[in-house]
């Protein structure tokens, strides 16, 4: 029976991110990361000083995690430049955070992970009134992405060590999501009617 609980990390737990990331970027997926420790099996960002990065631990066993970072699209720093807000988003005067470093433990996909990390995501986006989520999606992540009512913006992106991926943007407003026509508004209503 899992016991899932969606934790904040924080310096205790960022080294079990760290590992997770290694595990799925450097050691399953082959990417070229900067930041790859291969020593020392980790995986460090200095990303995770802009945001807040989310751990969902099974039991003790940390399963999944998600790095949430707030961007002005208008004034985004150099190193989210790939995502091109300003340019693709409906409304780039409105706030976004950019979903980065989404990892699921290899053994753990499937098994309805994705489920309180994407919750996680939505409670902070409502409670801090962002608009807008942005997410680079793989090209296998791109319909699962689309079913919980991310719209892709822009394909054929070349983000250096993930290969092609596509922008794809989901809008706190739209009315999919208001009205539980969308996954995420079906699954998260209450986050949609505050």
């Amino acid at each position: 029976m899992s016991e899932f609980e969606l934790v904040t990390v924080d310096t205790r737990t960022l080294p079990l991110v760290q590992h997770l990331r290694y595990r799925v970027y450097c050691a399953e997926k082959q990417f070229a990361m900067p930041g790859a420790d291969h020593q020392a099996r980790m995986l460090f960002d200095e990303a995770d000083q802009l945001g807040v990065t989310f751990a969902l631990f099974d039991g003790a066993e940390l399963v999944s995690s998600a790095q949430i970072i707030p961007v002005d699209p208008l004034n985004a720093p150099d190193k989210f430049a790939v995502f091109a807000l300003a340019e693709v988003l409906p409304h780039p005067e409105a706030s976004c955070v950019i979903v980065s470093k989404l990892v699921t433990a290899p053994e753990r996909r499937g098994s309805k992970t994705l489920g309180p990390v994407m919750r996680g995501v939505l409670e902070f986006v409502a409670t801090n009134q962002h608009r807008y989520i942005a997410i680079l999606a793989e090209t296998s992540m791109r319909e699962f992405y689309k079913s919980m009512g991310f719209d892709e913006l822009r394909g054929g992106i070349d983000a250096a060590q993930f290969g092609i991926v596509s922008l794809m943007v989901f809008d706190m407003k739209d009315e999919r999501h208001l009205s539980g026509k969308s996954l995420a508004g079906w699954m998260f209503k209450s986050l949609f009617t505050r």
